[in-house]
């Protein structure tokens, strides 16, 4: 992992991401305050499961694979894909493992620092993510009733060509 440096390299990589688009420079300073643009080798671990990090990240560039128990889950590549978001929403330890496929670079921010920031600078911090995280999680939501929908479809499938249909009930 490579930490790359600069304002003006952060701020290009901010303004890549259209998440955060929406939002003036005054509020992208605040997340700056509390992050790292990261840059990480094809094959290296991000984020592995069931170890504590403080960080959700943002993919800038590149594509990573989240695991969990040695199972692919999904890959992201799209500039703007978040993962580590569940780290918002709870207090546990990582619930999956994340590792580069290529040459990966993500904006690294560590939500444990916003404890750190002025009460109202937290306040508008915290209306960015969670805007952020509502967006995400309705993605995530719809992307797994389509994934049930076409199981239940397919397991339907398997049981009237198996003849288990009548038998077994129904999907």
């Amino acid at each position: 992992m490579q930490v790359l440096q600069g304002n003006g390299e952060i701020i290009q990589a901010l303004q890549k991401i259209p998440k955060l688009q929406a939002f003036d420079k005054k509020d992208l300073r605040k997340i700056l305050s509390c992050s790292q643009i990261l840059k990480f080798a094809p094959g290296e671990m991000i984020a592995r499961e069931e170890e504590p990090d403080h960080r959700i990240y943002f993919i800038v560039s590149g594509k990573v694979r989240v695991t969990r128990q040695g199972v692919e889950i999904k890959v992201l590549a799209r500039t703007g894909d978040v993962f580590g978001e569940m780290r918002l929403l709870s207090v546990s330890n990582r619930t999956s493992s994340v590792s580069a496929v290529d040459e990966t670079v993500c904006l690294a921010t560590d939500v444990a620092a916003m404890e750190n920031l002025r009460k109202e600078d937290r306040v508008a911090f915290a209306a960015i993510y969670y805007m952020v995280m509502a967006e995400v999680l309705a993605r995530r939501l719809k992307e797994t009733s389509d994934e049930l929908t076409r199981v239940r479809g397919e397991l339907q499938r398997l049981k009237t060509s198996t003849g288990l249909a009548d038998t077994v009930g129904s999907a």
